[in-house]
Parts: C-alpha cells; structure tokens; sequence
C-alpha cells in the first residue's frame, strides 16, 4: 500500500520503492535499449505488477527531493551564534508584515489556480 505524507507530500512504502528501485537496476543493467512504455516489478509476494513511466519518474523525484536539506543548517548555526552574541537584530514589526505579505501572495495564486 502507498501512503501520502499529508505534511511533506512524500510518497511513503517501503515495498513499492524497493520494487521500483530492483526495476530501475534491472533496466541500467539492460542499458537504454529495449525500453517500454511501461515498466514490470515484481511486487514483494512475487506477482508481477506494471508500474508506468510516471510512477518511476515519481520514485526518483521522492529520492531527490530526499537528499535536498529542509533547513539549511548553516544558516542556522550562523545566525543563532549572532543571537547568543546579542548581533542579531529585527524588529517584530519586520517579521509580521513578511508574514502578511507571503499570506497575501499564496491566497492569491490559490484563487488563480
């Protein structure tokens, strides 16, 4: 069964990624040639499943957006050691009116989209 991450929007199961994974081996070690429309994986109880181009491209879109940092770290580490320096300045007001703003801006593209 997959399932969807509500929060980071991953596809989540581990038997269906390990059955895309042996498929995407098996098909570099056949090399370009010999490519389908869809592609077969055996499922972990031995059927066969099809599993399309979208979904392989999906598997690989998860793995990359799995190696991509959710925070950049260095950045955090900078700018909390200003903090504990008492280098780190910003008024509240600063904060607020992004905040408004970025909220204005995504209210807009939903009602466009």
């Amino acid at each position: 069964m997959v399932d969807l991450d509500p929060i980071r929007r991953k596809v989540t199961g581990e038997a269906y990624t390990e059955s895309l994974r042996k498929k995407e081996k098996t098909e570099q070690a056949r090399g370009a040639g010999g490519q389908k429309g869809e592609a077969e994986a055996a499922s972990p109880a031995g059927e066969r499943v099809e599993v399309s181009d979208k979904a392989l491209m999906l598997s690989r879109i998860q793995r990359a957006l799995a190696e991509i940092a959710d925070v950049r770290a260095d950045l955090v580490t900078e700018i909390r050691a200003r903090i504990e320096r008492d280098e780190y300045h910003i008024q509240g007001e600063v904060i607020a009116d992004k905040v408004i703003r970025d909220a204005l801006k995504e209210m807009k593209s939903i009602r466009r989209g």
